[in-house]
């Protein structure tokens, strides 16, 4: 994982983003802290680009992929930031890639969802011996289809909005059936005619969900277009592209403007520690209090029974649920409101070095506790505005500059 903060005023716009890349084959873990993560999206107008989770676009790292695109840019060539990721689309769903490539990341979904079952299908079939009367127990295959159906309406209950909404189960199963069951074959999971076509249907409902698997990436786009005087970030999430189409799972657009949303810190990845920094509290400490909240009011409503009668009691916890869940969203948008206000107003050097304190208090935290250190390495801080362009504040090498002069110069041509 990784910690990044995007810090926008009407002046300027300030990233900061730390170096560890995670591996993973899913029982080891390996941390690197050379990993790039803050890119100049164009040499002529100030835009940037940050990346986090997975760097890699079919099988190429996004690093290639973007400097090639950016050698293509001309001067003005975007009127308005919400351009650019349409353009970049385009880009990515032309690049060239064998259908290998595009597998690959099915795969994984895939993968994930089969262990899971098959890890039911064990603790199904222990739980079954022993028992008496073996001839009412759930054989093994029914046991698989009814997870798989289950699954699908889980998957069904959140569906991606205009996602493949014309593709028909049977043009699903031309292409990827082959790879579902080669997978499950791959992990010793029981196959019939029946369990091959639950395993399709359910995935076919996966993928059209709002799932997000361990391979997607995140794309924040953040700058200036040659038509706005203030800042604009737009960040979208893809996973996988399948039918030549994005699977996007969220998007966000910030528009910095003379009133309204005149600041804005935006956290991407691991956003416990800014979080906190922001609204005084983090979504899981919230959770905690709401939960302890809650016991505390149950508690007092069932010793007092009498007092409750008619379906009142759980009417009471109800109430206190969302009074509860309305003072604190009260309190966090007041904190909110007060740092902001503040953030307003910040030089654009100000602006780095509270980027650069949320990364840096992420990566202490990750590093004094349990944690696995998916936070730390050097921190890149860069700053945008409508006239300096895009400016590097804090930047790792992997070379000597002093050793190579000849770098500056290839810049600048």
């Amino acid at each position: 994982m990784t910690a990044e903060i995007a810090i926008l005023n009407r002046t300027a716009v300030a990233l900061a983003a730390d170096s560890v890349v995670t591996l993973s084959d899913g029982r080891r873990h390996k941390t690197y802290d050379s990993a790039e993560k803050i890119f100049e999206f164009s040499r002529f107008q100030p835009i940037a680009l940050m990346i986090y989770n997975n760097a890699q676009f079919m099988n190429a790292p996004f690093e290639i992929i973007i400097r090639e695109y950016r050698e293509q840019l001309t001067s003005n060539t975007f009127k308005s930031l919400v351009q650019v990721w349409p353009e970049f689309e385009k880009y990515l769903l032309a690049f060239k890639r064998s259908e290998e490539d595009e597998l690959d990341h099915f795969r994984g979904m895939v993968l994930a969802e089969v262990k899971e079952i098959r890890s039911k299908v064990m603790t199904h079939v222990f739980a079954s011996i022993g028992r008496r009367g073996r001839s009412a127990r759930e054989s093994v295959p029914d046991f698989v289809v009814r997870q798989c159906k289950e699954r699908k309406s889980e998957a069904e209950v959140v569906p991606l909005k205009d996602f493949l909404s014309g593709v028909t189960l049977e043009q699903f199963n031309d292409i990827y059936r082959a790879t579902v069951v080669d997978v499950a074959n791959g992990i010793k999971l029981e196959m019939s005619p029946d369990i091959e076509d639950a395993l399709c249907d359910m995935m076919f409902a996966v993928i059209k969900s709002e799932q997000k698997s361990g391979a997607f990436t995140g794309l924040v786009f953040t700058g200036f277009g040659s038509d706005e005087i203030f800042p604009t970030l737009c960040s979208v999430e893809i996973d996988g592209v399948y039918f030549n189409q994005f699977r996007i799972l969220s998007t966000n657009l910030i528009d910095i403007d003379r009133r309204g949303e005149t600041a804005a810190i935006v956290p991407f990845a691991q956003q416990d520690m800014p979080e906190r920094f922001m609204l005084g509290i983090d979504g899981e400490f919230e959770g905690a209090m709401e939960k302890i909240c809650l016991d505390m009011v149950g508690q007092l409503v069932d010793q007092n029974k009498r007092a409750f009668r008619n379906g009142k009691a759980e009417l009471v916890k109800a109430a206190a649920a969302e009074e509860f869940k309305i003072g604190l969203q009260r309190l966090k948008k007041k904190i909110s409101d007060d740092l902001l206000s503040v953030v307003n107003h910040l030089s654009k050097k100000e602006l780095g070095e509270v980027a650069y304190s949320l990364v840096e208090l992420t990566s202490r935290k990750r590093r004094y506790s349990n944690d696995l250190e998916t936070v730390g390495g050097p921190i890149d801080v860069a700053i945008l505005t409508k006239n300096e362009g895009f400016i590097w504040v804090r930047r790792k090498h992997y070379f000597d500059i002093a050793l190579n002069p000849r770098y500056d110069a290839k810049r600048k041509r």
